[in-house]
């Protein structure tokens, strides 16, 4: 059964369900910008059948967690996830992000190494990985240049290198409805923050965990940066294996719900049993 709960933090809402066995081991897992939890639901059966106890949530400013509240970025967000899994008991965790939620997974094993069993990042880059010096000044203009873009503009390019298949983009189209404007604005701001600036992480940072990167084989989101640098990424870190999933654009997960289930529980099996 997928129960529905909540808790408020930073003046809003936030909205989480868990599956699965009491107790069994807890994987939480965090959506990709404008998105929602249904993005996850392909594979909660599979990891609910192994055992597993599946956390999803709406991060603030989506689905019912709106509307933002106090601010959103990725060290809030962050913080959002340790408070669910202190609410729900849970000392550690298996974490799944997807986009701007591989970023807050990051996020959150950097700053609480203890509470991470391991990690799986679906589509986002190096949160390590230092900026450059050109796109540090173009993110100084870019609030300005999104203050003079439609909300329909802001929908139309968010779903332009989304998924492979038309039914996720409709889901995807449906998603963003609840978002208003100014929080779609503070949201991508968020999210190109976590892509474009530097994260305070040591230049020598590694995960240290057991460690899945993956992105769909046609992934062309941010101009094809995820997959370009996927590769390097993995080569750094101590303990991580790298799948590229096929037939799948940047919802990897859920154009290829299949392909990355065996992944996972592949992984999960090997690694983390």
């Amino acid at each position: 059964m997928n129960t529905q709960h909540s808790i408020t933090r930073l003046g809003t809402t936030l909205h989480y369900w868990l599956s699965g066995p009491d107790g069994g081991p807890v994987m939480a897992l965090a959506h990709g910008a404008t998105l929602d939890h249904h993005t996850f639901d392909a594979q909660i059966d599979p990891l609910v059948q192994k055992g597993y106890r599946v956390l999803t949530w709406d991060l603030r400013g989506h689905g019912k967690s709106t509307p933002i509240g106090e601010a959103i970025n990725i060290a809030i967000l962050a913080d959002d996830l340790k408070a669910i899994l202190d609410e729900i008991g849970a000392r550690e965790a298996i974490l799944v992000g997807h986009s701007f939620g591989g970023f807050i997974v990051q996020e959150f094993t950097h700053r609480f190494p203890e509470r991470v069993r391991g990690l799986v990042v679906v589509g986002a880059t190096n949160l390590a990985k230092k900026s450059s010096f050109w796109t540090r000044q173009l993110f100084r203009i870019f609030p300005g240049l999104l203050s003079r873009m439609s909300l329909d503009e802001f929908r139309r390019r968010t779903l332009e290198n989304l998924s492979l298949t038309q039914p996720i983009k409709e889901y995807a189209a449906q998603a963003m409805e609840v978002i208003s404007k100014d929080d779609f604005i503070a949201i991508t701001i968020a999210g190109i923050a976590a892509l474009w600036l530097d994260s305070g992480f040591a230049p020598d940072y590694a995960v240290r965990k057991p460690f899945l990167l993956t992105h769909g084989d046609q992934d062309r989101a941010n101009g094809n940066v995820y997959a370009k640098q996927a590769k390097a990424w993995a080569a750094r870190e101590p303990d991580c294996r790298y799948e590229v999933i096929p037939n799948a654009g940047h919802t990897a997960h859920m154009d290829n719900p299949a392909g990355f289930n065996k992944i996972l529980l592949n992984f999960l099996e090997s690694h983390l049993p």
